[in-house]
């Protein structure tokens, strides 16, 4: 079962990441803050938004994704964010994805499986 790491700043999109994530058989670490996550955790994939950024700022949003690596080392970084501006340059972030908010279940679980190829699990459909 693969550990994914989700951080958010907003509560009730960190709990949709929990639930959508232990819904789709991974186990999820939730954080509001990067210093909420354990110290020595290990992760399979890291889902984040753009925490320290409230108004958009490619410098600031490199340093993030750069914090992330060395946090979390080989892991992919999905990230999820509300700023236009990102979503305009995903290549040059250096995430391997990234996804608008409000985002699609399904594409942010089929975004995962394909994130963790074939050690991954295939997401499952979601339906509601």
């Amino acid at each position: 079962m693969a550990t994914i790491v989700a951080l958010d700043d907003d509560p009730i999109v960190l709990d949709l990441l929990r639930t959508v994530l232990e819904d789709g058989g991974y186990t999820p670490i939730t954080a509001a803050r990067l210093g909420d996550v354990p110290a020595g955790t290990r992760s399979d994939l890291v889902v984040s938004d753009l925490i320290p950024l409230k108004a958009y700022r490619r410098d600031t949003a490199l340093e993030w994704v750069s914090t992330l690596r060395e946090r979390f080392g080989p892991a992919p970084i999905q990230v999820v964010t509300a700023h236009r501006a990102a979503l305009a340059e995903p290549d040059r972030l250096g995430a391997a994805g990234i996804l608008a908010k409000p985002f699609d279940v399904e594409a942010l679980l089929v975004k995962i499986g394909e994130l963790l190829g074939a050690g991954g699990q295939r997401p499952p459909t979601v339906t509601s």
